[in-house]
């Protein structure tokens, strides 16, 4: 009977342990989906708040576009609402890519290989975005001069002497920064995914 009582009581504690680790494996994987979440959301919200402001500016640019009166300022206002609804909403969806999978259940390595792989094509998005960012600074001026009433601001050769140059140093430290930053930002969600591997 003592060997019996043994063995049941053995059974009873090693069902104890494994529950406990499954529990405790559980509250792991939750903490490594929050912080996960948290490692992405610093890089969503400027996205969201960056799309917003393209959003408001291209409304603008589509009401206004009638008062244009140059044909070429048309051109470029209609060119640049396009790329102020295009690009935001593919970063968004580049990001979106990234926090689609559920932590919890699919295998850590098949996890860490699709983040991976959504990453690489998140940075050729954000390069691309980075050069086209210069190009958009450039082409928005005319049709935006024209807007203010100040047509003859970009015949001054100031204009594009200092105030061009300037903008695009502008775009690229800026740019450089946030892509600091994000680059951080993907290389914390890496680790915690490659940390329950």
């Amino acid at each position: 009977m003592e060997l019996d009582e043994m063995k049941t009581l053995w059974e009873d504690l090693s069902g104890k342990v494994e529950n406990q680790e499954k529990i405790r494996k559980e509250e792991l994987m939750k903490m490594t989906k929050k912080q996960y979440q948290s490692r992405l959301n610093s890089i969503y919200f400027p996205e969201i708040f960056g799309s917003i402001v393209c959003f408001v500016y291209a409304g603008y640019f589509i009401s206004k576009i009638e008062e244009l009166e140059l044909p070429i300022n048309q051109v470029l206002a209609i060119f640049n609402t396009t790329v102020m609804i295009i690009l935001p909403i593919i970063s968004l969806w580049t990001l979106a890519r990234l926090s689609r999978w559920k932590i919890t259940d699919e295998s850590p390595s098949i996890l860490v290989e699709k983040f991976k792989k959504d990453k690489v094509f998140f940075w050729k998005f954000q390069r691309f975005n980075l050069l086209l960012s210069g190009l958009f600074a450039i082409s928005i001026l005319p049709p935006l001069a024209e807007l203010l009433g100040k047509k003859d601001l970009i015949l001054e050769p100031t204009f594009w002497l200092a105030y061009v140059p300037l903008g695009l140093i502008a775009i690229y430290v800026f740019g450089r920064i946030t892509i600091k930053k994000y680059k951080r930002s993907l290389e914390e969600a890496q680790q915690l995914i490659e940390g329950i591997a």
